[in-house]
């Protein structure tokens, strides 16, 4: 829809308007829609609730496209932090099934943004498959929150690992999400495909792997080789497409880390993976001081070197207390 409004309108003060209202609803709206979900509990009712908003998104989409937007927005919150949340109350040890919930999004985005620049204008067909979704969602069973007394875990996570996550995976995701949106703007679909696809991938192999090996190590590393990749590699097909699949191989473990660290909140912890982090990287871009240091290459291999030592410093630390 965003794409479609951006061919459609060459308003360039709307487009960036409709933009920032669906990043800051979509993305960071997902932390008061976790809330609401963990607070009522009622995973199936949010879930059949956000895919009425995007049965209600594209029907507007012919009348008010702003409109349309809106609602698409407030569903991708709920939808993300739903599917996050079942997933957790399904299995809190399986991140492959985190794989499997998150590996389409990068997919859908990309996809969707390339078809709505083309002539296609059969964009209600969605709305009966969604409403086909809607059907077999009342009957569908989904676990429920009871499953979290029944599957007491320990948190792998202490506090520090924590906040250390959302802010390696908002520095990544800055550079991937904006350099998607430049992309679209310049209609560059190879490149788009290929890293849809390179995210797909990552994550269904991501999450396998997270099951198999040690997650710190997998974690840390494959996250601070997607930032100096994505960074750097930005003009390199192939260097940036490892950079999308390092990156997005951390997703599934890092949703299923926050949610054993806030064990009785699994639907804000998808809200802090999946949406907080990405708002995070966004919406600095549009401060004008913000541009500057991401034009400025040496500015940024000067933060992360000191923000990664800063945290090599911490660990350290924090393990010879331990001793």
């Amino acid at each position: 829809m965003l794409s479609s409004l951006s061919v459609t309108s060459k308003n360039i003060q709307l487009n960036t308007i409709a933009f920032l209202v669906y990043s800051i609803i979509a993305f960071g709206g997902q932390l008061p829609a976790g809330i609401i979900v963990d607070k009522l509990k009622k995973v199936k009712l949010f879930s059949l609730i956000s895919i009425a908003c995007m049965i209600i998104a594209v029907s507007l989409f012919y009348i008010n496209i702003l409109y349309a937007i809106l609602f698409s927005a407030i569903a991708s919150a709920f939808i993300h932090v739903c599917g996050g949340a079942a997933c957790y109350l399904s299995d809190n040890k399986n991140a492959t099934l985190a794989g499997i919930f998150t590996s389409p999004g990068v997919v859908g985005l990309i996809i969707g943004g390339i078809v709505a620049t083309t002539s296609f204008s059969y964009f209600y067909v969605f709305a009966i498959a969604l409403f086909i979704l809607f059907l077999g969602m009342i009957k569908m069973q989904i676990p429920s929150y009871k499953n979290l007394e029944n599957k007491p875990q320990e948190s792998l996570l202490d506090t520090h690992d924590f906040f250390m996550l959302v802010l390696l995976l908002a520095i990544a995701f800055r550079s991937l999400l904006w350099n998607v949106m430049h992309m679209m703007c310049f209609s560059n679909t190879n490149w788009l495909l290929a890293i849809a696809f390179s995210a797909f991938s990552g994550k269904l192999i991501g999450g396998y792997i997270s099951d198999k090996i040690d997650w710190k190590k997998f974690v840390f590393t494959t996250t601070i080789l997607a930032a100096v990749l994505l960074t750097f590699g930005k003009n390199e097909l192939p260097v940036f497409c490892l950079g999308v699949a390092l990156l997005q191989s951390a997703v599934p473990i890092t949703l299923l880390l926050m949610q054993q660290y806030m064990q009785n909140s699994p639907a804000i912890a998808a809200g802090l993976s999946l949406g907080i982090s990405i708002a995070l990287a966004g919406l600095p871009t549009y401060t004008e001081q913000f541009r500057l240091i991401q034009s400025n290459k040496i500015s940024l291999l000067l933060i992360s070197v000191a923000f990664i030592v800063s945290n090599y410093l911490i660990i350290r630390k924090n393990k010879q207390k331990l001793v």
